[in-house]
């Protein structure tokens, strides 16, 4: 029976010091950042703050080498604004951008990269299309306008069509296909002129949607989406704040 005593003494003792070691545990505390680019102008995207990182629109991985779980890739996600970050212990990873993933054509080479300290960095890529020019307006009937430009990149084999563009509008500063307030959409088949694009939606009353928000806000946020036939992740443009007139 002592001897019994002493056995399970003994596994108390092993799990209560794997678990200080566990609390002991020191996170990565390196911050890779960076920012995915076209000609040094960074593309902009779906946000994914908050979001759960797997239902994340647009990102890429990190391998570590010789980790045991080397197999498990860090899944590094791109905000809104084209830029990038993650916490990560010192060594040398392996970057690889999924194909199909992003409004943009990335390189499937694997890019090896070594991180010792705090390190920023661009990644290249080839978008669909640009958006160019982008010009927003209020009237005072709160009439909410964009005038815009798109201009093709990836032409050839390789080109896809454009299937709508938006202009999306919201009161907070994260304004996109699943967080706006009111939004305008013309078809890729309508579009008669890609130098003059036109969109125009009413601002809704703030007071109208609820939820507590308040009516003294004198501004709201645009923005232009475009959606490419057979592309997952759509293209816009950098967020815009508009005065309310």
């Amino acid at each position: 029976m002592k001897r019994k005593n002493h056995y399970i003494i003994l596994s108390i003792i092993s799990v209560l010091l794997s678990a200080c070691s566990y609390d002991n545990y020191t996170p990565p505390s390196i911050r890779f950042t960076g920012r995915i680019v076209y000609q040094g102008v960074p593309i902009n995207v779906q946000n994914s703050s908050g979001d759960n990182i797997d239902n994340a629109t647009v990102y890429f991985y990190l391998y570590e080498p010789g980790f045991q779980k080397a197999n498990m890739p860090i899944k590094v996600v791109v905000n809104q604004d084209g830029t990038f970050s993650s916490e990560l212990f010192p060594d040398t990873y392996k970057l690889v951008m999924p194909a199909g993933v992003g409004p943009y054509i990335a390189s499937s080479d694997t890019t090896t990269i070594s991180i010792k300290g705090s390190k920023s960095m661009d990644i290249e890529v080839t978008p669909y299309y640009m958006i160019q020019n982008p010009s927003f307006t209020m009237s005072s009937d709160s009439i909410v306008s964009t005038t815009f430009k798109l201009t093709q990149v990836i032409t050839g084999a390789n080109a896809k069509n454009v299937q709508a563009v938006y202009l999306y509008i919201n009161r907070l500063l994260i304004t996109d296909g699943n967080d706006n307030i009111a939004f305008a959409q013309m078809n890729g088949s309508s579009i008669t002129d890609m130098n003059n694009i036109n969109l125009s939606v009413k601002m809704p009353s703030l007071a109208s949607l609820g939820l507590g928000i308040s009516t003294n806000q004198t501004y709201i946020f645009a923005r232009i989406g475009v959606q490419i036939a057979g592309v997952n992740g759509m293209l816009f443009s950098p967020v815009q704040k508009i005065t309310i007139p």
